[in-house]
């Protein structure tokens, strides 16, 4: 009776903590390039707020800008269940990504900042499509950047786009995998999917955002035993002291 007690004890204390961790706030500031052309930052928070969000296109004022502008003021999604990317729309398709580590201030392994380029494609000669980016840990992904709208042409190789992010807090040392779902801007149907299943440059991410960047202050102590400083001076004296008797 008493093992089990304890068994129901700690599975209640264990739910605590997953269920505490899931609930925990988090933020990430980003950037965004494309055609050697960068965005503003941009600050995305477990709230659903998304600020600083310039369109990289020419029709950042059109009627699709305005949808989807509206569509990042919601909250920030999390996915339990991966998307079937073989019931997408095969017409648009991401052909590559991978990601680049920038920042570990204690050198521990794990990334604070790092960025995401992708190279998305269509079997039209040009289209607007957005993105919505995340971080998933244990089959739990957390939608973490929305890009602006942006234009990709066919299969082109030089419209891949960059999204460099810096993890704020909530994001504990992990192993980490990057989802990506691209939408087309015009009718924000969901049309490609990509992940650690498609480009294993996605996968087992070391990540980790800024409060558990500690950097460690080693500090050395020095102690002389009998001879101090004083001691240290004398010796030179000494030393003359003997050579002008020897000379005399």
């Amino acid at each position: 009776m008493k093992n089990s007690s304890l068994l129901m004890l700690s599975s209640l204390l264990i739910s605590s903590v997953v269920w505490g961790a899931e609930s925990e706030s988090w933020s990430v500031q980003s950037t965004e390039k494309q055609f050697e052309k960068t965005s503003e930052l941009i600050y995305k928070s477990s709230d659903g707020t998304q600020t600083n969000v310039p369109s990289l296109t020419p029709s950042a004022q059109s009627k699709t800008a305005v949808s989807v502008s509206n569509k990042k003021q919601t909250q920030a999604k999390t996915l339990t269940v991966r998307p079937d990317s073989m019931s997408l729309n095969q017409e648009f398709w991401i052909f590559d990504a991978w990601v680049e580590f920038h920042s570990d201030e204690d050198r521990d392994g794990y990334f604070n900042h790092f960025s995401v380029e992708f190279d998305a494609d269509t079997e039209y000669s040009s289209a607007q499509v957005y993105a919505r980016l995340y971080l998933g840990k244990d089959e739990v992904f957390k939608e973490y950047h929305t890009t602006s709208n942006f234009n990709i042409f066919s299969d082109n190789n030089t419209d891949s786009f960059v999204v460099e992010s810096e993890l704020l807090n909530g994001f504990s040392p992990a192993e980490y995998e990057v989802l990506i779902e691209l939408y087309d801007a015009y009718n924000d149907e969901l049309v490609a999917v990509f992940d650690g299943n498609d480009d294993a440059d996605l996968y087992l991410l070391s990540l980790e955002s800024n409060e558990y960047e500690s950097v460690q202050v080693i500090v050395v102590r020095e102690h002389g035993g009998s001879l101090s400083l004083w001691g240290l001076l004398l010796i030179p004296l000494i030393f003359v002291t003997r050579l002008f008797k020897k000379s005399n």
